[in-house]
């Protein structure tokens, strides 16, 4: 291979690599729902169903979902807008999505009703949980690694509501 013609082969191949890593689209990260998954003495465990979408010709890794779910104080307490830190923490299995695939996976979170207070007592009365969770799940593909945040709003109900 001549001098000339291994230049332009490193060039094109660098051109290539460049256009590809340009064109890479961020995975979508939704949160589903929130379910009861389980409830005991002193406290229970809620599955989040996080909904990964890639939308890359190339697979990609989900991993390090960090996360924070609150629920929402009792309307009657002094501050209506006031959100209580449920739970907290890193669910670090990997999720692998495949070439324009969506994938959906439960992501269990414990929590005690000791440190719900006021929040706990609203949910035995109305049977409701509002909650919000957010965070941050880090997406690698290509070499690359990127931070996906997710955001979601919702509300469930428990102990057959009224």
């Amino acid at each position: 291979m001549t001098r000339r013609t291994l230049t332009l082969t490193i060039f094109a191949l660098v051109a290539f690599a460049s256009a590809a890593c340009t064109g890479f689209k961020r995975p979508e990260i939704e949160l589903e729902n929130v379910e009861i998954g389980s409830l005991g003495l002193t406290g229970g465990t809620v599955l989040v169903n996080v909904r990964v979408t890639n939308p890359n010709p190339i697979g990609v890794r989900a991993e390090d979902l960090r996360y924070e779910l609150f629920i929402r104080a009792p309307r009657d307490s002094a501050n209506e807008n006031a959100w209580q830190r449920m739970s907290s923490g890193t669910y670090s299995e990997r999720i692998e999505v495949g070439a324009r695939q969506t994938r959906t996976v439960q992501v269990p979170v414990d929590f005690r009703y000791s440190e719900l207070g006021d929040a706990f007592r609203s949910v035995l009365r109305s049977g409701q949980i509002s909650y919000r969770a957010n965070g941050t799940v880090r997406v690698r593909a290509a070499g690359s690694s990127r931070e996906v945040p997710f955001r979601k709003t919702g509300s469930v109900m428990v102990l057959g509501g009224r």
